[in-house]
């Protein structure tokens, strides 16, 4: 147990954290000062006040919180399954591909932002569209990352599934889905961040629930502390659900590199 704490220690970005907490300190003295004379920024430690305020019983962070994760995993199951099933099915047939590409390259170019309103217009301002928008926007990611990895293949694994017999479920069982493994892989992370950007806009742009609602409710009200308090939130859920991403990884693919956060060839595909 020791040496493992060891070995996270010597592994810790500490020149990062250092630099965090650099950046706050600076940021309380430039508030406290009047340097910064602007009201609707607040100093670190009135937003760490309005942050245990709201995560107290009365200030409905926890209710929001657990909307906004139900429809971002939501919306993200739904992108991933759909991606995957139809980023193959373009890849590995020729007619498909060439009757699908436009209309795929039409309507992954369509900013969803600006479909909210249309959407609340059909489906209202509750749980159901905020789903629906987050697998939408999440859908072309895994698509088009899991389309590019398919096409990848070594035409010598084709030759292998040949060889073998193989039918074309089994194939792309055996083959293709260990083969675009990575590939797959890039494609739910973005999709994972995309889902969560659109839930999180809809939110403040007209849905009733979630993260995004208190926090625009919040601003309307000149809270500002627990406006940024809301701020960091959306921040932090952004990290932690990309590390959650990054371990489970690790744990069912442990063959599979976790998921480069460089750029890659894959990420240029999207």
């Amino acid at each position: 147990m020791a040496s493992r704490l060891r070995r996270r220690a010597v592994h810790f970005n500490w020149l990062g954290a250092s630099t965090i907490v650099a950046i706050l300190a600076l940021w309380q003295i430039l508030v406290s000062t009047k340097v910064i004379d602007y009201a609707p920024l607040s100093a670190p430690i009135g937003i760490w006040s309005g942050l245990s305020y709201l995560a107290g019983s009365e200030g409905g962070l926890w209710g929001a919180l657990g909307h906004t994760m139900e429809c971002v995993l939501l919306g993200w199951v739904i992108a991933v399954l759909i991606g995957t099933v139809l980023g193959i099915a373009v890849a590995l047939n020729a007619t498909l591909a060439s009757w699908a590409g436009s209309t795929v390259d039409l309507l992954r170019s369509l900013p969803v932002i600006a479909l909210i309103p249309i959407a609340i217009l059909i489906w209202g301002t509750g749980m159901k569209t905020e789903i629906i928008l987050g697998a939408y926007a999440g859908l072309w990611p895994m698509l088009m990352n899991t389309a590019g990895g398919a096409r990848s293949i070594p035409a010598a694994l084709s030759d292998v599934a040949r060889m073998l017999g193989l039918s074309r479920l089994a194939t792309v069982r055996k083959i293709v889905l260990p083969a675009t493994a990575a590939s797959v892989l890039v494609g739910a992370r973005l999709a994972l961040a995309t889902t969560l950007v659109i839930c999180v806009v809809a939110e403040m742009l007209g849905l009733q629930s979630g993260v995004g609602n208190q926090l625009m409710l919040e601003q309307q009200g000149g809270q500002a502390a627990r406006y940024w308090a809301y701020v960091l939130v959306v921040g932090a859920l952004g990290i932690l659900v990309n590390f959650g991403l990054v371990r489970l990884v690790r744990v069912l693919f442990p063959g599979v590199a976790p998921l480069p956060s460089g750029v890659s060839r894959e990420l240029a595909i999207a």
